[in-house]
C-alpha cells in the first residue's frame, strides 16, 4: 500500500509537472508573436540594412567608422597638444631660472612667497609625465563637461550659438577652474593663478574640439526618449499582460 500511494503521489506530481510545463511552453509561443509586434524590432526592421553588412551605409558600422576615426583624431590632437605643452612650460622653465638670477627675481619670492613656492614645485617635477597628465586631464575633463551638456540639450543654447569668442570666454574660463581645481588638488599647490595659467593651455587648445567630438558621437535625450519611451511602455504593457494571463490560468 505505501509503495502504491507513492506511485500515486508521483503520478499526480507529474501531471502538474506537464500542466506548468503546456502554460508556461504556450505563453512563450504567444510571447514570442507578440515580440514580433515590439517597436524596438520594427524599428530595426524598417532600417535600410545594405546588403554588404561591413557597408558605411549600415547605421551601428557608420557609427563604429565615427568612433574609431574621432579616438584616432583626439589621440592625435592630445599628442600634439602635449607636445606644444611640453615646449612651453621648458621654455617658461628657462626663462624663470634665469630670472631668480636677477635681482627682481629675489625681491619677487619674497612679495609672493606662495605664488613662487608653487612655481618652484612646478620646476622641480618630471615634465614630460606632468604636460602629459594636465593634457589628459584637460581633454577628459572637457569631454565629459560637453558630452553633458551635449545630452541635456544644453549646447544647443548655451554653446552652438555663440561665436568663436563666446566660446572661448563663456566655457574656456570654467572649464579652466575645474582643471585646475584637479591639478592643484593633485599636486598640492598652492596659487590659483600660476595652476590657472598652466592648465589654461591644454583647455583652450582643446575646449572646441572636445565639444566637436560630443556632437559627433553623444545623441541628445529627447532622441533617447523617441526610442526608449515607447519601447519601455510596450514591454511593460506586454508583460503585464503575459503575466496577467499566466496567473489567471494557474
Amino acid at each position: 500500500m505505501p509503495v502504491k500511494n507513492k506511485f500515486k503521489e508521483l503520478i499526480s506530481k507529474l501531471s502538474a509537472i506537464k500542466v506548468y510545463y503546456s502554460i508556461i511552453t504556450r505563453f512563450l509561443i504567444s510571447l514570442n508573436e507578440k515580440f514580433t509586434q515590439h517597436p524596438a524590432v520594427i524599428f530595426f526592421q524598417n532600417l535600410p540594412i545594405p546588403i554588404r553588412f561591413f557597408s558605411r551605409k549600415n547605421p551601428v558600422i557608420n557609427y563604429f567608422y565615427k568612433l574609431i576615426s574621432t579616438l584616432v583624431e583626439a589621440v592625435l590632437l592630445v599628442a600634439a597638444t602635449g607636445t606644444l605643452c611640453f615646449l612651453i612650460y621648458y621654455t617658461m622653465g628657462m626663462f624663470w631660472y634665469l630670472y631668480l638670477g636677477t635681482p627682481m627675481g629675489d625681491k619677487f619670492i619674497s612679495l609672493h612667497p606662495d605664488r613662487a613656492q608653487t612655481i618652484i614645485a612646478l620646476s622641480e617635477l618630471d615634465l614630460m609625465y606632468f604636460c602629459a597628465e594636465v593634457t589628459l586631464s584637460s581633454f577628459v575633463i572637457c569631454f565629459a563637461l560637453s558630452s553633458i551638456c551635449r545630452f541635456m540639450h544644453i549646447s544647443h543654447y548655451l554653446y552652438l550659438s555663440q561665436g568663436l569668442f563666446g566660446k572661448l570666454v563663456y566655457w574656456g574660463i570654467p572649464l579652466t577652474v575645474a582643471v585646475s581645481y584637479y591639478i592643484k588638488k593633485e599636486y598640492g599647490f598652492s596659487d590659483w593663478e600660476v595652476t590657472a595659467c598652466i592648465v589654461m593651455i591644454p583647455t583652450y587648445l582643446m575646449l572646441i574640439s572636445c565639444f566637436k567630438y560630443s556632437q559627433k558621437l553623444i545623441p541628445e535625450i529627447g532622441d533617447v526618449l523617441k526610442i526608449s519611451v515607447p519601447w519601455i511602455k510596450h514591454s511593460y504593457q506586454l508583460i503585464y499582460v503575459k503575466i496577467t494571463d499566466l496567473t489567471r490560468e494557474l
